[in-house]
Order: structure tokens, then C-alpha cells, then sequence
């Protein structure tokens, strides 16, 4: 797929003058930006033995026809028709290319006038029906697709409900996103995980009771799954799952019941009861053995502890799976923020997380 477009302009100067030819270069470039035209990157040859160019100026277009609106806009404006005469008289040669990119990594669809308002939809889930909240990106599609999971604070209360920021960083990669509602959640009926985990935190019931929840919670992700690839708007072969702290939790637990997930994306899953509840650690650390797709890990140093990845990571390494893992440096002040990282924080994670979907979406 065609991504983008690049001009590229190469100039090679006369001898002695390639210092004028720069600055004639950045001369014009200040002429592109003063009749409103971005003013491109210029670059000049580092190695004197180097044959190529001594100057050279590029410029991304969305596509061809944006590249040729600049052609015309440069062709109308006197100033950069005098600046190309300059040029000319201190170079020999000069060339221009224009490429076509195929997979580019800094291009990004964008979302201005595309409403980040969801379809709300409804699927069967094991233990009733379930709501959930599909974004598509624009376009025609079918879109790969990330399953989404929230985590404990979604209650029927709740009126942020949709996780728009984490929707809006995989629309822009033109990547859809489904975030259900699991059972007992927010828009879907059940009952609130803190009303079936009745036990004491940190004890060994609230362990065994909380275990046994996320495993079920994780049921509802395989569901949420079958719902996608029902959709002719996805890619029924490209859809992962991703999550943060019981959405990690699920995400990593529903990978390992469901292999149709092409890839698996866990922020801080459990970081609230690792060290407190042994039996749910165990029981991710092996679910993590049973994994068959490409898996990342992801926390901010702050977090309430960085021991599910670290210890994740470490019970991985060595085997066949390819594993990522990445510890970010302290997010916010509190370790409440540093537990927000997934939602608040796209703009650090997103190069990291957009380089591992397109390897493995």
C-alpha cells in the first residue's frame, strides 16, 4: 500500500561554491515557507570523497497529487522562480526524484474531522450478552484490529467508558480497535468483580477468588474476539489483544486460551496484587509459558511494582516465543500515574508498540 510520497532534489555545485549552494538552498526553503509550503529538510554531503550530491532537499507529500499542488504553487510564486534562477547559476547538475512509499513507519492517518465517537455494539459472552465499543479508522477496510481490555475501575458508574486516547493512537496507524466491556463491567450486565472477589485483600481466599475471576474475565475476551472477525470491517487474520492492569491480566490469559490472537500487548497486568497474591502470579507466569504469539510487556518504572514484566520476562527468556519487554522511565509523580501509563501516555509507548504490530499484526 502507497503510504506517502517524497521529492527529493540533489545539487551538485560548481567547484568552490558548494557553501553558496546551501545557502541558496535554505534561501529557497524560506521562500516555500513564506508562500505557505513547508520548508522540507535539507541535508549536505558529510565525506568530501563522497561522489553524490553536495546539497540535497526532500519534502514528504501525503501523495502525488499534493506534491503537484506544490509544483504549482512554486511555479506561481516570482520569489522561489528567482530563487531556482540563483541556484542554477552555481550548480552543474541537478536532479529530482520523486518515490512512492510503500511502509512507512511516520506516517500517520490523520483523525482531525474523524469523529473518535464508537459504534456501540453487543455480542455473546459465556456468561451473557456483553457491550462493547468498535472504532474503525477511515477508509474502506478490512482493518487489522486490537481488542482492548479496561481495567477494574470500569463500573456501571463510570462515564469514561471508551478508552478514546489508546482508540484514537491505533486509528491513526490505521489500525481498528474493539473494547468490550467484560462481564460486570460498565454497559454490560454482571456482577462487579469486587462483588464476586468478596475476600480481604492480600489474603489467601482474595488470591484464589481473584484468579479464578480474571480467568473467567478472560472468556470474555475470547468472545470479543469471535465478535471482530464477525465484522466485514476487520481483518477476521489481523487481530490482536492488548490491555492494562486486569486488561493486561486478561489479555495475557486470553492469548494463551485463544491462539487466533496474532499478537499480545500486556501494560502493567497484575501490577496491583503481584507481590500480594501469589497464586494469580503463578498462574500468569505460566499461562506466559503457553503462549504461541509474539508478546510485549510494557510498564512505567513507577508503577506499583514492575515485577509482572520483569518476572514475565525473565521466565521467557530463553524460549522460542518472541518476547518484548520494556520498563519506561518514571511517568508522572504517584505510582497511580506511573499506573496509567497505557492510557495516558500513547505518545511514549506509541513508536514502540506501532514498530511491534506492524512486525507482527
Amino acid at each position: 500500500m502507497i503510504t506517502a510520497c517524497i521529492e527529493r532534489t540533489h545539487y551538485f555545485a560548481k567547484p568552490g561554491r558548494a557553501a553558496e549552494v546551501l545557502e541558496a538552498r535554505r534561501a529557497a526553503s524560506r521562500v516555500r515557507t513564506a508562500i505557505g509550503l513547508p520548508a522540507g529538510r535539507i541535508t549536505v554531503r558529510a565525506d568530501g570523497s563522497d561522489p553524490g550530491p553536495d546539497v540535497e532537499w526532500e519534502c514528504r507529500f501525503t501523495d502525488r497529487a499534493a506534491r503537484d499542488a506544490d509544483l504549482a504553487a512554486r511555479a506561481a510564486s516570482p520569489d522561489f522562480e528567482a530563487a531556482r534562477s540563483h541556484m542554477s547559476s552555481l550548480i552543474d547538475k541537478f536532479e529530482r526524484h520523486v518515490l512512492d512509499v510503500a511502509n512507512d513507519p511516520e506516517t500517520l492517518i490523520d483523525l482531525t474531522d474523524w469523529p473518535m465517537a464508537p459504534e456501540a455494539v453487543t455480542f455473546a459472552g459465556p456468561r451473557g450478552t456483553l457491550t462493547g465499543f468498535l472504532y474503525l479508522p477511515p477508509g474502506d477496510g478490512p482493518f487489522p484490529c486490537m481488542v482492548t481490555n479496561h481495567g477494574s475501575g470500569l463500573t456501571s458508574e463510570t462515564k469514561d467508558i471508551c478508552k478514546p486516547s489508546v482508540a484514537a493512537t491505533l486509528l491513526q496507524w490505521g489500525i481498528a480497535c474493539l473494547f468490550p466491556h467484560r462481564w460486570g463491567y460498565g454497559r454490560s450486565d454482571g456482577l462487579y468483580w469486587r462483588d464476586e472477589v468478596t475476600a480481604a485483600y492480600g489474603t489467601d481466599e482474595y488470591d484464589s477468588q481473584l484468579r479464578n475471576r480474571l480467568d473467567a474475565e478472560a472468556d470474555d475476551v475470547v468472545a470479543a474476539l469471535s465478535y471482530a472477525k464477525s465484522r466485514h470491517e476487520i481483518d477476521a487474520d489481523r487481530v490482536g489483544v492488548m490491555g492494562s492492569s486486569f486488561g493486561g491480566t486478561v489479555s495475557l490469559l486470553a492469548a494463551t486460551k485463544e491462539p487466533g490472537f496474532r499478537c499480545m500487548i500486556d501494560f502493567a497486568g497484575a501490577a496491583m496484587n503481584w507481590e500480594r497474591a501469589p497464586k494469580l502470579r503463578s498462574h500468569m507466569i505460566e499461562a506466559a509459558n503457553s503462549l504461541t504469539q509474539p508478546s510485549f510487556f510494557i510498564q512505567a518504572e513507577n508503577d506499583y511494582s514492575i515485577g509482572p514484566t520483569n518476572d514475565i520476562a525473565a521466565a521467557l527468556k530463553g524460549s522460542d516465543l518472541t518476547v518484548e519487554s520494556h520498563i519506561f522511565p518514571t511517568f508522572g509523580v504517584t505510582d497511580e500515574e506511573g499506573h496509567l501509563f497505557e492510557k495516558h501516555g500513547p505518545m511514549i509507548w506509541g513508536p514502540h508498540v506501532r514498530r511491534f504490530l506492524d512486525q507482527h499484526l
